[in-house]
């Protein structure tokens, strides 16, 4: 698809998606503005990618709908979290401990845990994070954890 090519398809197309991301969003225009440009740059990062088959209105609402759906499961996760630190009694638990105990990890294992403990993402959204194999993930977490219990176990001592 050419530069020409996307151009015509976004000024055929945008009113169309826009209207139905303002829909998703309840009208609010803000989020419809941005839910419509992450999904016209999602093309764009699609066709520079050289992968661009096939797109028409009925893709580009599909994937504004999974933008949409990716945000709310994102703020859900978001809402988690901040509940689950407001829970927390305002004595010392530990996390302080926990963050130093982080900071002598490899970079790599401290990623992988805080993505999958801290962010509670599922292990399949770290390793697309960062860009590993499901498998490979699993093992990396192994690994971040038994090198995290020793670091506390040593520092307990």
């Amino acid at each position: 698809m050419t530069d020409d090519e996307l151009l015509e398809l976004y000024e055929r197309t945008v009113d169309e998606v826009y209207r139905y991301a303002s829909r998703l969003t309840g009208g609010n225009r803000t989020a419809a503005d941005e839910l419509v440009q992450e999904t016209y740059l999602g093309l764009l990062r699609r066709v520079r990618a050289g992968n661009a088959e096939a797109v028409d209105v009925g893709w580009l609402i599909v994937s504004c709908r999974h933008r949409f759906l990716d945000q709310i499961k994102r703020d859900e996760r978001s809402r988690a979290r901040e509940l689950r630190v407001a829970e927390r009694p305002a004595t010392d638990d530990g996390s302080g401990r926990a963050t130093e105990a982080l900071a002598e990890l490899p970079a790599e294992h401290r990623a992988a845990l805080v993505l999958r403990y801290v962010d509670d993402l599922p292990v399949a959204d770290v390793a697309r994070a960062m860009r590993r194999s499901v498998h490979a993930t699993e093992s990396l977490l192994t690994r971040a954890r038994a090198s995290l219990r020793v670091v506390l176990t040593r520092g307990a001592n």
